[in-house]
């Protein structure tokens, strides 16, 4: 018996010395899965998983660990010394231990140590590791536009179309009417400043009041939208988002040709492009198959970035600026996000990461920029040739004058020189190519390898990242790898929550002042809610069963009951919804600074009609280059070009047209999407003195002088019909006689004054009345009404 206890005992000894302690086997057998996971999900994941990844870090699996984050990879399997995961959970003398206090359970000692000895053993992990379930984002733009039924209202008979129910059923639910409907003046004028950005005339004004029949808006909406002037009205509003400018930017500011571009736009809107194809062409009309050349010109929308022309710079970084342009741009402009805050590091309120920032940066880090020549056309290929040939003839003459001239007398009593001057100044009248060119964009043959930039520094490169779309978004097709084409026919999927409510939100903003999102330029976490959240989705919907018609969402808006009320301010109204945000009313909007141009022009019978071309030169004070590095040349046309359309002027960007920048247009150097509106003392100073705006003025007065009845009250008439589109009041006549009266007086007292207001040397009996009336001319056009649109 005893031998058998003792037996016993040397075989349990013997069992404990072979059997591993504790300590030992975890080092042999950590698991990931059972051992280090639920630590991680325990610590990390409130900040690093599923549904949130701070500083771009995301834990729920190993892999995602390996990739890492903003700072770079999480995780180096056998190096946990150089591991930012064991770093932080550690609190080295690099980083603050996390979680941070009072924001979860840190890891206690020996469980650190067991995530040490894991990451030291090789950090392994199965391959095919199910993630975290993603909430995603339950914020409503991310959402996929449902469409909503039309609701019904007790008053239906104010009800034009589904626009104006939905509009309706908020009012009636604050127990407010909407407006009358304005009167037929105030509605053509509206709607043709809105839809052509030019007055209408006296013959339409008299033209809609005589049509009697109950379609009589809609045919003038259809006449409207059929003009040419359609294509550039709408044609400026898209060039502020593509940041156009004729030229590069930063100080040395050098000319480029991107008028093809602009002339583009104007095309495809008179065209009623759909949206899809006009989205497509842009963003990748060189990449389509067999690309025409009006596709190819179609890129220059991203090639209104700036180009730095100074010795010296990093040509790479401004390349990548650039680069990051182009993705801004596309987020703001198609998306309505604020993609560059994530450029530096993950996006501190909209679910993307910085990864996914530079996902996207790939798209366009794979292009060129490209400058597309293009033969002239035929008639004036020939002229030029022709002239050419001329040109070539008498410079072969000189060369043999010269030729002989050397080694006789001729050459000792200076012919020599003055044949060699005169071939030199021949030489810089070399007739100019009419042949074309227009900058673009290229796909590269090879594709650059595109990397996360650490904290935005590109000198500074992470992981490399392929070509992606953010996990919040509808993914794109799978492929094993995705271009700019792809990207483009994603932004405008029926599945895309985005693109279609951010367009049809800035169209509405056109017409009341406001989106419904208010916040046009950031549908994000930190934007503003709709006001009317059915009806956008109604109209994102509406746009794309519509074939994307742009013309015809145009035409439902304005149409509408909601847009054709009076814009008169109504105090009951203005207690409860103090921004009309309920639309109880139309909104009153000053026109846009070369929209006040174009009125001045129109009205005074100056304006050229002529469509499309390059930039031209109205006249602008002196000494505006004076402090720009490069003094720019600026000699004002003095033909029709002098009077052409606002949106024509040549656009420097170091120093742009003064009268343009004192009405608010934007400086081009990034897309706006939202132009602001200021009032200054400084613009009713300009309607009055702007060279440009004096000679409008006095060009209105002979047209009053020449037009209307030798009487001062019918001239008068006359005059607020051009530019009012409507007849004085007793009031308005009475105070504008006596103006008239009292000027002549003025002027038959200095008739030099008179003179040098018409820029004349010869003062008379005629230009005493011409310098009265161009007084009067400037009154009216320095009106509030003048360039307000009602």
């Amino acid at each position: 018996m005893l031998w058998r206890c003792t037996a016993v005992l040397f075989l349990l000894a013997g069992m404990l010395v072979c059997c591993p302690s504790p300590s030992c086997a975890e080092e042999t057998t950590t698991d990931y899965l059972r051992d280090i996971k639920p630590l991680l999900k325990r610590a990390c994941y409130r900040c690093h998983g599923a549904a949130k990844q701070t500083s771009g870090l995301r834990l729920d699996t190993a892999r995602s660990a390996l990739i890492g984050g903003d700072s770079g990879e999480a995780l180096v399997p056998g190096e946990s010394a150089e591991s930012l995961l064991y770093q932080v959970i550690s609190g080295s003398e690099d980083y603050e231990q996390m979680p941070p206090e009072g924001e979860g359970e840190r890891l206690k000692p020996d469980e650190v140590a067991l995530i040490k000895r894991w990451i030291d053993g090789g950090a392994k992990f199965p391959e095919q590791e199910t993630p975290e379930e993603s909430a995603g984002s339950d914020h409503w733009s991310f959402q996929k536009p449902r469409r909503p039924e039309v609701p019904k209202t007790k008053n239906s008979a104010w009800i034009r179309n589904a626009i104006d129910a939905f509009v309706l059923a908020r009012l009636e639910e604050k127990q407010i009417a909407p407006s009358p409907e304005a009167d037929r003046i105030t509605l053509i004028r509206r709607l043709t400043f809105d839809l052509l950005g030019l007055p209408p005339t006296p013959e339409e004004v008299q033209q809609f009041l005589a049509d009697t029949s109950s379609d009589a808006y809609e045919k003038l909406v259809d006449r409207l939208l059929a003009s040419p002037h359609y294509g550039e009205r709408w044609g400026r509003h898209w060039l502020d988002a593509a940041r156009y400018a004729d030229s590069n930017g930063y100080t040395i500011d050098g000319s480029r040709n991107m008028w093809h571009y602009r002339d583009w736009v104007i095309n495809a809107l008179n065209a009623d492009m759909p949206f899809d194809q006009f989205t497509i062409q842009q963003l990748a009309g060189d990449m389509l198959p067999d690309a025409t050349r009006e596709q190819m010109i179609a890129t220059g929308f991203h090639r209104n970035t700036l180009i730095n022309e100074e010795g010296g710079t990093d040509q790479e970084q401004f390349r990548i600026d650039a680069v990051a342009d182009r993705l801004h741009t596309t987020g703001a402009v198609w998306l309505g996000l604020t993609l560059e805050c994530a450029r530096c590091h993950t996006h501190k309120y909209d679910p993307i990461t910085q990864r996914e920032y530079y996902e996207m940066f790939a798209f366009f880090d794979a292009d060129d920029d490209y400058d597309l020549n293009f033969p002239p056309p035929a008639d004036k290929a020939a002229d030029f040739q022709k002239k050419l040939d001329k040109f070539n003839g008498e410079i072969a003459e000189l060369d043999k004058k010269i030729a002989k001239a050397y080694g006789t007398p001729a050459e000792e009593n200076g012919e020599l020189i003055k044949l060699i001057n005169t071939r030199t100044r021949k030489m810089r009248s070399k007739p100019k190519s009419p042949a074309g060119w227009a900058m673009v964009m290229k796909q590269r043959e090879q594709p650059r390898v595109t990397h996360v930039h650490k904290r935005g520094n590109f000198l500074d490169p992470g992981d490399e990242v392929t070509a992606a779309v953010p996990a919040v978004l509808p993914p794109l097709p799978k492929s094993e790898s995705h271009n700019r084409l792809d990207f483009a026919h994603w932004l405008v999927d029926s599945n895309n929550p985005l693109t279609a409510r951010v367009t049809v939100n800035r169209m509405w903003q056109r017409y009341f002042g406001s989106g419904l999102v208010q916040t046009e330029n950031d549908f994000g976490t930190q934007g503003e809610r709709p006001s009317h959240p059915q009806l956008l989705d109604w109209l994102a919907t509406e746009f794309i069963a519509r074939g994307w018609s742009m013309k015809a969402m145009h035409k439902l808006i304005v149409t509408s009951a909601t847009y054709r009320q009076s814009s008169v301010y109504r105090e009951e109204v203005a207690q409860v919804d103090s921004a009309n945000r309920l639309l109880a009313r139309q909104a009153r909007l000053r026109l846009e600074a070369e929209i006040i141009r174009d009125a001045a022009l129109a009205t005074s019978g100056l304006l050229t009609r002529t469509i499309g071309g390059t930039g031209v030169f109205p006249p602008q004070p002196d000494g505006v280059y004076a402090f720009t590095q490069n003094d720019k040349k600026w000699k004002a046309n003095t033909g029709p070009e002098r009077y052409r359309r606002g949106m024509y002027t040549y656009f420097w960007r170091s120093q742009p047209f003064p009268a343009l920048m004192t009405f608010d247009f934007p400086e081009s150097n990034v897309t706006c999407t939202r132009r602001v509106r200021s009032n200054t003392p400084l613009q009713a100073l300009t309607l009055a003195n702007d060279v440009a705006f004096v000679e409008t003025a006095r060009a209105l007065a002979q047209r009053i002088l020449k037009e209307a009845s030798p009487d001062d009250e019918e001239r008068i008439r006359f005059a607020f019909q051009l530019c009012m589109a409507r007849e004085p009041s007793s009031l308005e006549m009475r105070r504008l006689t006596l103006l008239i009266r009292q000027q002549r007086e003025a002027f038959a007292a200095d008739q030099q004054a008179a003179a040098k207001l018409l820029a004349t040397d010869q003062p008379n009996e005629e230009t005493i009345e011409l310098a009265a009336w161009t007084t009067f001319s400037r009154v009216l056009m320095n009106l509030d009404e003048f360039i307000t649109r009602e």
